[in-house]
């Protein structure tokens, strides 16, 4: 199941780097070492809509036609009720980040109130998100390295600036190159081809190709460009590398392998189980393609990219495995769940299904094939692992896994070379 690798040169584990430079500044000039430790401290995630949190509205997925007072048997998080009944309030999960205010759609940056940098609970005064759904690298770098606004936001990398010089950054963490590879496209191209059924054939065959060129040279050096210009940022705010630690994370799998599906491939597109109820409408071998090679192609990359950079990474790529979307031993929401006892997280999808199209729409679009509030928790208790080792023994890449039939409090993570 997971990746088997050598263990590779790194710097030294930052705990030790950073006890160091805070010694050398001591000794060199007091007084500026005791300003340094008086500024509050802050943890930051950066990068595009699966760290950003879109998809936070969701508690679990359900066969239900959306419905503007219902709380959907208690998936709509957004669904807030009073004495005079209920309704749907998208702006209690995601706050000003729900609309994009250069267009006023509702497909803004989904920065919900349970992103993984806010879930993870990690030590620090501030869990600042500054990720952004549809995010590309060219969101993310500097305003002076062609770094472009994007949803009403700044490039991600001056706000990191702004926040650097008020606060003490303790972790970065970056989830980036999904858009670059344009992988969005990819899973809406297997839809439509499952939807169109005999004549739509198999996306794969359209898209692999493309996919290894763009993971082989273009999306690398984009990344790699980025944690670059990241470190230079903050190198202008006063911190060191060595100040702080820098993490680069991959993507966990929408989908479960062909095998681990509850409804069967069918050549009925919109009438077959998988579009709905199950709204996982995916070919088998489409599916397999892109959890044998997309998914671990990406992280395989990305890891590749942590090494030369001497950053730390982290793989979620089994991190929802049994809790994909249709996945054989989840299941959805049922009649009588509700908010207050909604569908147990052991047993729950942890990644929204499709939730556009002729049936069943709810929400948004961009929120299908995204973490929902569970995938979220566990990306968070993930990060608070994955830090915690880091800081204690300076190994620099783990896998974050869960225990089958238990919920988002039983996340772990390994060493990516057991």
């Amino acid at each position: 199941m997971r990746a088997t690798m050598s263990a590779r040169p790194r710097s030294a584990p930052r705990g030790i780097l950073a006890i160091a430079s805070a010694i050398v500044l001591l000794a060199a000039c007091p007084g500026a070492a005791q300003g340094a430790q008086q500024k509050p401290t802050a943890i930051v995630s950066l990068g595009d809509s699966f760290i950003s949190g879109e998809g936070g509205r969701w508690q679990g997925n359900v066969d239900l036609s959306y419905s503007p007072t219902h709380d959907m048997y208690g998936t709509d998080r957004a669904t807030v009720c009073g004495p005079a009944g209920c309704q749907k309030d998208p702006f209690a999960v995601y706050g000003g980040t729900y609309l994009d205010p250069t267009t006023g759609k509702e497909n803004g940056c989904h920065r919900s109130d349970v992103a993984e940098i806010l879930s993870s609970g990690i030590a620090a005064d501030r869990a600042v998100n500054l990720a952004c759904s549809g995010a590309v690298t060219d969101n993310v770098l500097p305003g002076y390295a062609g770094g472009k606004p994007f949803k009403g936001q700044p490039p991600q990398a001056d706000a990191l600036r702004d926040l650097a010089r008020t606060h003490e950054i303790k972790l970065i963490q970056l989830s980036i190159g999904g858009n670059d590879l344009g992988f969005s496209g990819i899973i809406e191209s297997c839809v439509k081809n499952y939807i169109a059924g005999p004549a739509g054939g198999y996306c794969w065959e359209k898209w692999d190709w493309e996919v290894e060129e763009k993971l082989a040279r273009e999306v690398p050096d984009k990344i790699a460009n980025v944690i670059d210009r990241i470190r230079e940022v903050m190198r202008a705010a006063g911190q060191p590398d060595s100040s702080y630690t820098f993490a680069l994370q991959s993507y966990p799998s929408p989908v479960p392998l062909a095998g681990n599906y509850r409804y069967p491939e069918s050549w009925a597109g919109t009438l077959s189980d998988r579009y709905s109820p199950g709204g996982c409408p995916f070919f088998n071998q489409d599916t397999d393609w892109a959890r044998r090679r997309v998914v671990p192609g990406i992280a395989e990359m990305l890891d590749k990219v942590a090494t030369r950079k001497g950053l730390f990474y982290l793989d979620l790529q089994w991190a929802f495995d049994g809790h994909d979307v249709c996945a054989r031993n989840a299941r959805q929401a049922r009649q009588g769940e509700s908010l207050t006892h909604p569908v147990p997280d052991r047993d729950a999808e942890w990644m929204r299904f499709l939730s556009f199209g002729i049936f069943r729409p709810q929400g948004q679009k961009e929120e299908s094939f995204h973490p929902n509030s569970y995938g979220q928790q566990a990306l968070g208790n993930c990060l608070r692992e994955f830090h915690r080792q880091t800081q204690a023994t300076g190994y620099p890449e783990f896998e974050c896994l869960n225990r089958p039939g238990q919920g988002v409090a039983s996340m772990y993570v390994e060493r990516l070379d057991q």
